[in-house]
């Protein structure tokens, strides 16, 4: 008994002590968010919203600042086949990209609009949404060669009334490229067009794109990998490498999934459960000295 709760106290002290890095960590998620994947926030709004991805529910859950869940909205004509980021506007539109793509092969992908959604998501449990269907204007077969795999999102962004989506580039040779491609913020059936493409870094663990955010002005643009914040500002327009582009250093690898600006010097970031590590919310200072450049 007493060798029990000794190991029990050693695993306990193990986890209490584990390094985050440069993450402050506030709090571990519920074991049915193992999956998180997407964060957004809305204005005047204490919690945090975030939703899992493949073969989970179709829900919304609202956090607090520690994780834990203090709302769960069902979408109830919104199936899950994969959601993979949430995105916001300024008139309280909730925005889930059903885009994950693991193996590129998806020929129809979705975006589902909840409008009204922050004023609505306080007394109601269920919701229902508008739909966007799309197709990517550059892919022509489904799946593509081996070499071409970067048909993946996971990365939603709202701007003036458009969409944008970051891709994770699942290549087996891969070459660091995330495309970016364009579609309205409407309902409808569309071609999302490629706008455009960067070249993040040639390291398949640590450089793929897994979500996005924009600050509270609107000029900034934070993107996440697993291990990094990349930061772009002083952009024109859609042009968004364009501009000054930072890299922030987290300092700690693991499976981040979602990232959300708390306010215009702090980031919120969650990342999914894998055996003993990550499954937690964590806020980020901009204002620490982590940059790489």
């Amino acid at each position: 008994m007493y060798k029990t709760i000794f190991y029990f106290a050693l695993i306990l002290s193990i986890c209490s002590c584990q390094d985050y890095g440069n993450l402050d960590k506030k709090g571990g998620l519920a074991r049915n968010l193992a999956e998180v994947s997407g964060l957004a926030l809305f204005e005047n709004d204490t919690l945090i919203y975030t939703a899992t991805d493949h073969g989970n529910p179709n829900h919304i859950y609202g956090l607090d600042g520690s994780g834990n869940i203090q709302r769960e909205i069902v979408i109830s004509n919104a199936p899950n086949e994969d959601w993979e980021d949430l995105t916001t506007d300024p008139k309280g539109t909730l925005y889930i990209s059903d885009t994950g793509n693991n193996e590129n092969e998806r020929e129809d992908q979705f975006i589902y609009i909840i409008q009204n959604f922050a004023s609505l998501a306080a007394s109601r449990d269920t919701l229902q949404a508008k739909r966007i269907t799309f197709k990517l204007s550059d892919q022509k077969d489904y799946p593509p060669d081996l070499n071409n795999l970067n048909f993946d999102i996971e990365a939603l962004l709202y701007k003036e009334e458009n969409l944008y989506m970051f891709t994770r580039n699942r290549s087996r040779h891969f070459d660091g490229i995330t495309k970016v491609y364009k579609l309205p913020a409407r309902p409808g059936n569309y071609q999302a067009q490629l706008i455009d493409q960067y070249f993040v870094c040639d390291d398949l663990n640590i450089c793929a794109i897994t979500g996005v955010t924009m600050s509270p002005k609107g000029d900034r643009i934070a993107l996440l990998t697993s291990d990094k914040v990349i930061m772009l500002s002083q952009f024109e327009g859609e042009n968004f490498f364009s501009g000054k582009i930072e890299t922030y250093d987290l300092d700690y690898t693991s499976p981040k999934e979602g990232i959300a600006f708390k306010n215009d010097s702090t980031l919120y970031i969650v990342d999914e459960r894998r055996a003993q590590t990550g499954g937690n919310l964590y806020e980020y200072s901009l204002n620490k000295k982590t940059r790489f450049n």
